[in-house]
């Protein structure tokens, strides 16, 4: 969670604790704020090698309503989310508390329908200035798919934040997904950090074998 989340952050203060590489914030940002992370990925599988990109970008438009624009493998996904999150319950800081959202899959390439596919979730958020845990669990009733994820951020001094991330998906008669990450990202100056981080499958199906994220977050 960042100063940028809580309600007398001004823009142009530093963030004080590093965003997930993919885990949304429980909080939406703070109005008039945005964050934009930028990633690029290094995704090995049965002995071949891609590479892809993605983008995750996160503002508030009004002080109880956030936007999320979200794709985490833009060349290979054919759907790009567009998620609305609001405040339900917040501490009187503002780093913490719950916020259900919704989720709409937006088709952004062609030959794969122009349906767009509506997903109901929520998110929490316990954070604190040396550490922050973010949490988001959605459902998508067209296909019956459970997916979500969680998030653990660490400040180490000024500039460190070690992140570990745990994600997984469960959909009716297929099974369970769960991918572990760990990662560093380091403070670059107040508005930019740079990240690190490897991920990899932990049940028997999976969708790759390792993956392996540069991350750039720049907020303003």
């Amino acid at each position: 969670m960042s100063n940028m989340d809580m309600p007398n952050m001004k823009m142009g203060e530093v963030m004080e604790i590093a965003h997930p590489f993919f885990t949304h914030m429980g909080m939406p940002e703070g109005l008039g704020t945005l964050n934009l992370r930028l990633a690029g990925l290094v995704i090995r599988d049965k002995g071949k090698t891609d590479e892809d990109f993605a983008f995750h970008l996160e503002t508030g438009l009004t002080k109880f309503v956030g936007l999320h624009i979200r794709n985490d493998r833009f060349l290979d996904e054919p759907r790009t989310e567009l998620t609305f999150q609001f405040i339900g319950i917040k501490s009187g800081d503002g780093m913490s508390g719950l916020s259900p959202y919704i989720e709409l899959e937006l088709p952004t390439k062609s030959g794969y329908g122009k349906r767009i596919y509506t997903l109901v979730g929520f998110s929490t958020s316990l954070s604190g200035k040396r550490v922050s845990f973010n949490q988001a669990v959605e459902y998508e009733p067209e296909v019956n798919k459970v997916e979500g994820s969680i998030a653990f951020v660490l400040k180490l001094g000024k500039i460190f934040f070690p992140v570990f991330e745990v994600s997984g998906e469960r959909a009716y008669k297929v099974d369970r997904i769960f991918n572990v990450l760990g990662g560093l990202k380091v403070r670059i100056n107040n508005n930019i950090l740079l990240g690190l981080a490897v991920q990899a499958p932990v049940t028997k199906n999976k969708e790759f074998s390792s993956e392996t994220i540069f991350q750039t977050d720049i907020g303003w």
